[in-house]
């Protein structure tokens, strides 16, 4: 049996790069729901009241829950255009998406570069 030099550092580094991603994707995910709420707040038609219910909540697993407010679903309609939350979701679309690339790219680098 032979032994792979470097590979117990190796392993080390792989096992920390799941830590490394995980936390800067989740750094990722509340600056994109952040933002996404701001964004939302000034495309909201409603009063400011109505605004305000429109917040953001970082959750234990990394993620980050949007509400659009109690009121989203009157504003809106049934089933029709949603005339805030559609074009808050396409302007994020590729930010987030782009965001989520440079976190993981970012955690690589830290990780396997000091």
């Amino acid at each position: 049996m032979s032994n792979v030099i470097g590979a117990d550092r190796l392993r080390r580094r792989l096992r920390n790069l799941k830590k490394n991603v995980a936390d800067d994707i989740e750094k990722s995910n509340e600056r994109t729901g952040k933002e996404m709420v701001r964004i939302a707040r000034l495309l909201h038609p409603g009063d400011g009241e109505t605004r305000e219910g429109i917040q953001g909540k970082a959750n234990a697993d990394g993620s980050y829950l949007v509400d659009f407010g109690d009121k989203a679903k009157v504003t809106e309609g049934n089933r029709g255009p949603r005339p805030y939350v559609n074009p808050t979701l396409s302007v994020l679309r590729d930010k987030a998406r782009r965001r989520m690339r440079y976190a993981v790219n970012k955690a690589v680098k830290r990780t396997f570069n000091g």
